[in-house]
């Protein structure tokens, strides 16, 4: 089991170090100079109002565009709608999902940013037609855990129409996670600091311009179970020249994005960021949690400064596609049977542990850990049988 995790980690971090390398050689620019540049445009309500510094973020389905890596950390199967108002009528639109798949998650994503069409006016002033232009990127996302690090991959498609020209290209993300346990003197959760690491857009050119690469280091503390810090760093193009900019300070290429977020007993969500180094400066959100019957849903909205453009509004929606309602009591008991069962495995009492895990999948079966946990002691209890049996042999009859 070891050895094929140990393989696993050796096989993603050759495919980054490849991808690094590969960028360092073909980049040819920074902010400004690259194709299909609506790539750069953030989804979600949630990491919009909290200054897109989402990269180390965990439990959201929008972690396919920052950190694709994230998925792996969500619980249970979610589908999402976005709309973004943006500057001179254009218009940004996302649907996102993620399901269980194969040990992770699978996640889903479509984007389209989009112009209304406007009349095409000729040299002499006359009207010669319409323009249509709209941008879509379509992607595909996996994620897993391997309990002490999540990573994730995706492929994009990349399609823009500009009036007659038609542009195709693809791309590829790959991202890091790893969370621990960083003190606080309140309560918080069991692993309440993350790391984020992720690449993006490394693939083919959007006509004659490359797609534009960004490398996203971040950082997410919980420092109470109801607030929660983000901070992303942001370098537009992977090169020597670039990698400066960590230590001599801003330029073009090279961005800091920090956002806070607190929560009143996880139904109601204020949040608020900065970005510094970009054309848009401060933006703020708030999300509500609501559950109607056995429908759980999530409504966000956020609105971010554009600088001189103006600002920008988005709305979101995101479901929860779950048979029952899970609430906080229940992901509480859940966890303390979970931790009991711990113990009474480390006591080598594998029947009353396998009880103390099956509770705690009662009180919330989607817990993260909780399934393979019980799986595994039955396999050991099956094991340590057979083991009992060979040792005992056929007992001698007596005469």
């Amino acid at each position: 089991m070891k050895s094929r995790i140990k393989n696993k980690l050796f096989f993603l971090c050759i495919i980054i170090i490849f991808f690094t390398f590969n960028a360092h050689l073909a980049a040819d620019g920074t902010v400004g100079t690259s194709g299909a540049d609506f790539l750069e445009i953030g989804t979600g309500a949630r990491p919009l109002g909290m200054g897109e510094a989402f990269t180390a973020a965990v439990e959201d389905v929008h972690s396919i565009y920052y950190n694709p890596a994230g998925i792996a950390t969500l619980k249970y199967p979610v589908l999402s709608f976005l709309h973004q108002e943006l500057i001179m009528d254009s218009r940004f639109e996302n649907i996102s999902f993620a399901m269980p798949f194969y040990y992770g998650f699978l996640a889903g994503s479509n984007s389209t940013f989009w112009v209304p069409p406007f009349d095409k006016i000729d040299v002499d002033g006359n009207k010669a037609g319409t323009v249509h232009y709209y941008n879509t990127c379509t992607t595909l996302a996996y994620g897993q855990s391997l309990d002490f690090l999540e990573f994730g991959g995706s492929v994009k498609y990349i399609y823009q129409k500009i009036d007659t020209l038609n542009v195709h290209s693809a791309a590829v993300d790959l991202g890091l996670l790893k969370r621990m346990y960083m003190f606080s003197p309140f309560d918080a959760p069991l692993r309440n600091f993350a790391l984020g690491l992720s690449i993006q857009n490394l693939g083919t050119k959007a006509h004659d311009d490359t797609l534009p690469r960004l490398f996203r280091f971040g950082l997410s503390y919980y420092l109470t179970d109801w607030i929660n810090f983000n901070v992303d760093l942001i370098e537009n193009a992977i090169e020597s020249s670039d990698l400066l900019d960590f230590t001599s300070g801003f330029n073009e290429s090279f961005r800091v994005n920090a956002g806070i977020e607190a929560t009143f007993k996880e139904l109601l969500y204020l949040r608020a960021g900065y970005r510094f180094n970009d054309a848009g400066t401060y933006s703020f959100g708030t999300g509500f949690n609501y559950t109607i019957g056995n429908v759980a849903f999530i409504v966000d909205t956020s609105y971010s400064d554009a600088g001189v453009f103006g600002a920008n509004y988005s709305f979101n929606v995101t479901f929860k596609l779950i048979p029952r309602i899970i609430t906080k009591e229940d992901e509480r008991k859940s966890e303390e049977h979970y931790q009991r069962g711990i113990k009474l495995y480390i006591a080598d009492d594998i029947d009353s542990a396998i009880q103390e895990f099956t509770t705690a999948q009662d009180y919330d079966p989607y817990h993260k850990n909780v399934k393979q946990k019980i799986n595994d002691l039955e396999e050991l209890k099956e094991l340590k049988k057979q083991h009992e049996e060979l040792n005992l042999g056929p007992q001698p009859t007596k005469r």
